[in-house]
């Protein structure tokens, strides 16, 4: 009986917690559809214009966001594009994607010179490469497109994860698996269980958590061979969070500077992204919240 009133007490606490915080979020409101944005390293909340100033002018800035919500890449649009303008490298800015394949980029090279020649649209040239489902993005496939940048793929097709689960690292050709590639720690393995729900037999998660973690290392392995002066990276906010998985790989194989954001919405919103989590710590060096 205390065990289950402690949890309710706990519940209730946090609750309260994210009230207290979006109130405080709104308060602050900044341009846009960005209400607010939190710097972990102070613990304060910060402007707009702040945040975009000490963004970091080269390197890596990693975008680690919750999929298709049109607020949170229309968010992710405007920082890449103020940030972009602000550091003056309009000639020398990737835009890297975790939804396309890198096995597929001469095709998407192609179709971005359709879409930038105006043969088509920015929601028919996130339809192409990425899938209907997927045309939350396409503000930011027009900034791609202001700066003359086709996106770079950074995922591994669907067909070569499944061999990989199916039988294993050594059932892919070699060539698409990086040489810095290895198989998560602890924490990340943790996390990962609880994300599939803690429930699925061992044999099964070993096989899912690999190709999590293929994922990541090709991911950074391509970010990695395509670096250009300012680099954004869009990903899963799992894949970027508490600076592990896709982030922590990309810093051992590259030394240029790398800065993480969790883009959120209001709905989405839980204080502990303000607050850190009490096991993993911080989630990202700034916290972005959308309407």
């Amino acid at each position: 009986m205390e065990t289950s009133l402690t949890y309710l007490k706990t519940i209730y606490i946090r609750k309260f917690m994210k009230k207290i915080i979006l109130c405080l979020l709104f308060s602050l409101s900044s341009l846009a559809n960005i209400v607010s944005i939190y710097k972990t390293e102070t613990k304060s909340f910060i402007s707009y214009e702040n945040f975009i100033n000490e963004l970091n002018d080269s390197g890596y800035i990693v975008l680690g966001e919750f999929h298709n919500f049109e607020n949170i890449q229309t968010a992710q649009a405007r920082i890449i594009k103020d940030k972009t303008l602000s550091s003056n490298s309009t000639e020398s800015v990737q835009i890297m994607w975790e939804f396309i394949n890198h096995t597929d980029q001469e095709s998407i090279n192609t179709k971005f010179n359709a879409f930038v020649n105006g043969r088509t649209n920015s929601v028919s040239f996130v339809s192409e490469i990425a899938g209907k489902q997927n045309i939350s993005y396409a503000p930011i496939m027009e900034v791609a497109k202001e700066f003359n940048s086709a996106p770079i793929a950074l995922n591994l097709p669907r067909e070569l994860k499944k061999k990989v689960m199916e039988g294993g690292i050594l059932a892919i050709d070699p060539k698409y698996i990086p040489a810095h590639h290895y198989v998560g720690g602890d924490q990340y393995r943790e996390r990962f269980s609880n994300a599939m729900g803690g429930h699925m037999p061992p044999q099964s998660f070993e096989k899912y958590f690999l190709a999590q973690c293929l994922t990541d290392s090709v991911m950074s392995d391509i970010a990695n061979k395509n670096e250009l002066n300012l680099n954004f990276i869009i990903a899963g906010s799992f894949h970027t969070d508490f600076f592990d998985g896709t982030v922590s790989r990309l810093k051992e194989i590259n030394s240029s500077k790398v800065t993480t954001l969790k883009i959120t919405n209001n709905e989405l919103f839980d204080s502990e992204f303000i607050t850190g989590s009490e096991d993993f710590g911080s989630y990202a060096d700034y916290i972005v919240i959308t309407e």
